[in-house]
């Protein structure tokens, strides 16, 4: 705690374990996960874990499958509450979703690189048909702040996804629009987050990125 009397919040952000049909951009189709999604998810669990129990007081997920069935195992599992998010589901990919990087690439022909362009600066261009990043960050943004303002308890665990992490991070770490995807996080990492009311204000301080 780095304020003194400071009412702390702390936040596990978990992004979720490989879904099935592999690599993709999936946005917002909902893929449950495959047995390799659901052991990647245990396992970043258990490094989690505090004297083999689990820190938290209660769970918040996206909607979409691949984060929601296990939010929701694990919550029965450990008698924990679980809170559905509709402001945290991944960020709509439009045309692209459903189909690889290469086959995106090859549809554009000589058009421009709009994935290459959308992961350099995410401001300035969009998926066709799908949720510009203003749009996006600001959805995140509300589920967020939402959360800060009345937890569900005073640890959480919150299942989400890429896009949604980097909008949480973008949003704690004051980036500009451009910088939105810094972070390529692999399945089932996770990102500790730590929310201070103090008698100054709040403060949000990251405690890790992508274990």
């Amino acid at each position: 705690m780095r304020f003194p009397d400071a009412e702390v919040t702390t936040l596990d952000l978990m992004r979720h374990g490989e879904p099935v049909g592999g690599r993709m951009l999936r946005g917002t189709i909902n893929h449950p996960l495959s047995e390799r999604g659901w052991q990647q998810m245990l396992n970043a669990v258990s490094q989690l874990m505090v004297d083999e129990k689990p820190p938290w007081d209660a769970i918040v997920t996206s909607p979409l499958a691949r984060c929601q069935e296990f939010a929701l195992w694990l919550g029965e599992y450990h008698d924990l509450p679980v809170t559905i998010e509709p402001g945290l589901a991944e960020m709509s990919l439009g045309d692209w979703e459903g189909k690889t990087h290469a086959e995106v690439r090859e549809a554009e022909g000589d058009k421009e690189d709009r994935q290459a362009a959308l992961w350099s600066d995410p401001s300035r261009t969009a998926p066709p048909g799908g949720e510009a990043a203003e749009a996006f960050v600001a959805r995140v943004g509300d589920a967020w702040q939402g959360l800060l303002a009345e937890p569900p308890g005073h640890h959480l665990l919150v299942v989400c996804h890429l896009f949604v992490t980097n909008a949480v991070l973008h949003q704690v770490l004051e980036q500009p629009l451009s910088r939105l995807l810094t972070f390529d996080l692999s399945y089932a990492a996770t990102c500790r987050i730590r929310h201070e009311c103090h008698a100054l204000g709040e403060t949000s301080l990251v405690e890790w990125i992508g274990r």
